[in-house]
């Protein structure tokens, strides 16, 4: 890591937004064609690979916010992975995030990053690149190709940028660039990723886990006849 790189990190936290993966709770635009079941499996398989790339790859001190009570493999995962568990709390996504930034600005990080645990194939270094353009930037930003974003990260008590947002349409991302433009912040574009949500994510994420997340390629292997996977998966570039 550049010397650069490393001063970017040196106050900086980075947050994991994740539900507790229950059958019924988690992946439902999976079912069908898989059951409750296998989404929530998918939703573990997803959470545990973030939790063993992520942390490891970028220097910053990792949170965990989880929706729901962490169990005793959810508490492993994190120990051994150096993530300090905490609670989402109440109400609805803007205003979980909100707290979350509050909580970890008033900790004393000057560049706080938050990122969902469904994007286990993205490459670390994104998120690197999104502490590090806090250095100059007031608001990240990492669009997903649905709309929304697979990562947010503020250096400015972003609570505003949440407020009164609406939720779960293909908009999402940029009414949030436009919240962060009109309260005059300058906002930072990462590159476009994905997130595991649909059927479609994951016949494209086939080629991408085979090389950075392996527990998630062999689950995606045991799908792949449910999926229709071809053996030879279409990755995330098209190609």
């Amino acid at each position: 890591m550049t010397r650069a790189a490393t001063k970017a990190v040196g106050r900086a936290a980075v947050g994991i937004f994740a539900k507790v993966p229950r059958p019924g709770r988690v992946k439902t635009r999976l079912v069908p064609p898989l059951t409750s079941e296998e989404a929530a499996l998918v939703a573990r398989v997803c959470l545990e690979e973030t939790l063993r790339r992520f942390p490891a790859a970028v220097p910053a001190a990792w949170f965990l916010f989880l929706d729901g009570d962490a169990g005793p493999w959810i508490e492993r995962h994190a120990i051994e992975s150096g993530v300090t568990l905490a609670p989402q709390g109440n109400g609805d996504l803007g205003e979980r995030l909100a707290r979350a930034f509050r909580a970890l600005r008033g900790a004393g990080f000057e560049r706080v990053v938050m990122i969902g645990a469904d994007s286990p194939t993205l490459d670390p270094e994104r998120i690197r690149d999104a502490v590090e353009r806090l250095t100059t930037a007031d608001v990240v930003l990492g669009p997903t190709r649905d709309g929304g974003y697979y990562l947010v990260g503020a250096r400015v008590d972003c609570g505003e940028l949440f407020r009164g947002m609406t939720w779960g349409h293909g908009g999402v991302a940029a009414a949030t660039r436009e919240r962060a433009r009109s309260m005059g912040w300058e906002a930072a574009l990462l590159p476009e990723w994905y997130d595991l949500d649909e059927v479609d994510d994951l016949r494209r994420s086939a080629r991408d886990a085979a090389a950075s997340s392996p527990a998630l390629a062999a689950l995606l292997a045991s799908l792949g006849e449910r999926l229709s996977v071809p053996s030879q998966a279409t990755g995330a570039d098209g190609r």
